[in-house]
């Protein structure tokens, strides 16, 4: 037990007190600041991401990456210089409004649950995004040294596989829409990010193949490969997901994973609550609507199981998140092999 929680009640609720008051006074004086940031924000992350044709959910994606970063509970100074230079995002427009959450917990402890990480099994769909990240880093972590390739298809402008593979014996394609990876990729050289043992494979997925795409950058079919398809299948139709975990399983050897992850059918629908129903309808404002999830409602696990087997996989793990809390199943990750 910390020394804190050994205090008498009545002195940690003054301590409490204490950190509400010094809270609130140095957001009084961030309010200036947070009303310019706030209208910076809007702009690039709306408007200008819309006129250069960016993806609006990977934008979301870099923030919470930033957002770790300054609260301590995932070190991403990469992330942090790539948004400083990133033309869809505000540094400044974050940093005025969270600054004051910031400061006050690195001075003087003061948290909310926006600072916090749930325990595992105890996400909700609010206190998804930030377990989301470790848990994809876990898994590139468990993998980077055992694979000879790595793929991250709508890899959007994440950059977890400039942390991890940086001097490693591995090869790295990302791929995504055209303008997304231009994006990408100019922004990484402005900010003087080391990117050049990463393959950027900009597809125009309405006329090109991906697959091809890949073959042609150097991609081998005979090497052990870790796929690593994060928040895209929210965003396409039954399908498509199917067919392109069909060609994945088709590209791996033995050896090869695949690391997934489903929302559930009324997560996606909007059905799971206000909160997700408001965040789906913003996506859907900016040209991203959530057409596919799994019928999690009576068995989640054998449901994503049977999806898997149809698409000529075989699920090797399986994380549902809030499994420990008495909620209905709305998103798990999975990690999967060729049949």
């Amino acid at each position: 037990m910390s020394d804190k929680k050994q205090l008498p009640i009545f002195i940690r609720f003054f301590i409490k007190l204490f950190q509400i008051i010094l809270y609130i006074s140095i957001q009084i004086i961030f309010i200036p600041f947070a009303i310019i940031g706030i209208i910076d924000a809007i702009y690039k992350e709306m408007r200008k991401s819309k006129k250069l044709g960016v993806s609006f959910s990977a934008i979301k994606a870099l923030q919470y990456r930033w957002f770790m970063h300054y609260f301590n509970t995932r070190p991403d100074p990469i992330s942090v210089a790539f948004t400083k230079n990133f033309p869809c995002e505000s540094h400044f427009g974050m940093w005025s409004i969270m600054g004051p959450l910031i400061i006050s917990q690195r001075l003087f402890g003061f948290t909310t649950r926006l600072g916090k990480l749930v325990e595992p099994g105890e996400e909700t769909a609010g206190s998804t995004a930030g377990i989301r990240v470790l848990m994809f880093d876990k898994v590139m972590e468990k993998y980077v040294d055992e694979m000879e390739q790595i793929v991250l298809p709508g890899a959007g402008f994440d950059l977890m596989t400039l942390q991890f593979t940086k001097g490693k014996k591995v090869k790295v394609f990302e791929l995504d829409q055209v303008n997304t990876l231009n994006v990408k990729v100019e922004t990484l050289k402005k900010a003087g990010i080391e990117h050049d043992w990463i393959t950027y494979i900009p597809v125009d997925y309405a006329n090109e193949s991906w697959v091809e795409k890949l073959l042609g950058a150097g991609f081998d079919k005979t090497k052990k490969t870790l796929f690593l398809w994060q928040s895209v299948s929210l965003y396409l139709e039954a399908d498509i997901v199917k067919e392109n975990l069909r060609e994945m399983a088709d590209l791996c050897v033995d050896g090869s994973i695949i690391a997934q992850d489903f929302y559930s059918k009324v997560f996606s629908s909007g059905e799971y609550s206000k909160a997700a129903k408001n965040f789906l309808s913003i996506i859907e404002k900016m040209g991203e609507s959530s057409k596919f999830g799994i019928d999690m409602s009576d068995d989640p696990k054998a449901a994503v199981d049977s999806f898997l087997t149809e698409c000529g996989l075989k699920m090797t793990k399986y994380i549902q998140f809030g499994e420990k809390l008495d909620i209905e199943p709305f998103y798990c990750i999975v990690e999967a092999e060729k049949l």
